[in-house]
């Protein structure tokens, strides 16, 4: 973005605070307002209504900056899928960065996909940065069309208040409704009708411009795709290159599968001599406590005399 031009940020709000001052004064808000259906147009209404083409035409003129960086992004796009050997690498272009990327990418031996990809989510991140005053600002003319709503209203109010005497004659009341409440309403409603209608405008540009900056974004990705799977040798050459190493390293891991298992074996048959060894040793535990319990036993001895 230059620093002194039309696309600078402090452009927008000046030439639309200045535009809508002079239509002011020239009448022109007054005229919009009767066109919409107000029949008086208040000092309320009127001040509320420049206000809102003020903030509409900052909108608009900052979304319209965002067209000329589309034209240069379509045309560097054009003649990256002409010859992308035309590009500049590490242009201030979605190509341009992205040929950078792939070509470092390339020399370091990592994936160009992941990279492009990586490199796409971030655009995608500051196109959705770049256009957040600009979604505010449309966001805040129908509430500034509610605001002028509500001030015209309460301006009727105070005039149907005034024009009121305190007998509380009839026809004084019927004119007070005619002079002051009715059209006060319609001037009122007139000023959230414009706010909305310059709201869908806005929105609307705003719909086109972030399209086009998409379709940008996923034509350049579509160029450096297409570019890499015409290139399927420079892909395979890293895997090729590296099969001698896998397979060495299938022969190690089958190989120490196979002192697993005959270790696994040993172990199992050392376990089943071992549990034969305890089993012996119980019975002979058993044999030895039966033994001692026959030797703790009192005996009983018979004595016969012989003739």
């Amino acid at each position: 973005m230059s620093r002194i031009g039309w696309r600078h940020s402090v452009f927008a709000p000046v030439v639309a605070l200045v535009v809508s001052a002079l239509l002011l004064v020239a009448g022109v808000v007054e005229t919009v307002l009767q066109a919409v259906g107000a029949t008086t147009a208040p000092a309320a209404a009127e001040f509320v209504v420049t206000l809102i083409v003020a903030v509409f035409l900052t909108a608009v003129l900052r979304i319209a900056r965002a067209v000329p960086d589309i034209r240069r992004e379509n045309e560097a796009t054009a003649r990256a899928v002409a010859n992308v050997q035309a590009v500049k690498p590490g242009g201030d272009t979605l190509v341009g960065r992205r040929l950078k990327l792939f070509k470092e990418s390339a020399e370091a031996g990592s994936d160009a996909e992941a990279v492009l990809s990586a490199r796409s989510a971030l655009d995608d991140s500051e196109m959705a940065n770049r256009h957040h005053i600009d979604h505010a600002l449309i966001w805040a003319l129908p509430v500034f069309g509610f605001i002028g709503t509500a001030l015209t209203m309460a301006a009727m109010v105070t005039s149907f208040g005034d024009a009121l005497d305190s007998q509380g004659d009839p026809s004084v009341l019927m004119t007070a409704l005619r002079e002051h409440v009715l059209p006060e309403l319609a001037s009122a409603f007139g000023v959230t009708l414009i706010a909305l209608l310059l709201s869908v405008l806005a929105f609307f540009e705003m719909s086109l411009v972030e399209r086009a900056e998409r379709a940008g974004v996923v034509a350049a990705d579509e160029v450096f795709l297409s570019y890499i799977a015409r290139l399927p040798g420079k892909q395979a050459g890293p895997v090729a290159q590296a099969s001698p190493a896998l397979q060495g390293l299938s022969q190690e891991l089958a190989r120490s599968r196979a002192e697993t298992e005959a270790l696994a074996k040993g172990m199992a048959r050392s376990r089943g001599e071992t549990e034969a060894l305890v089993k012996g040793l119980d019975a002979l535990r058993i044999a030895v406590e039966r033994l001692s319990a026959a030797e703790t036993r009192p005996q009983k001895y018979t004595l016969v005399r012989e003739p």
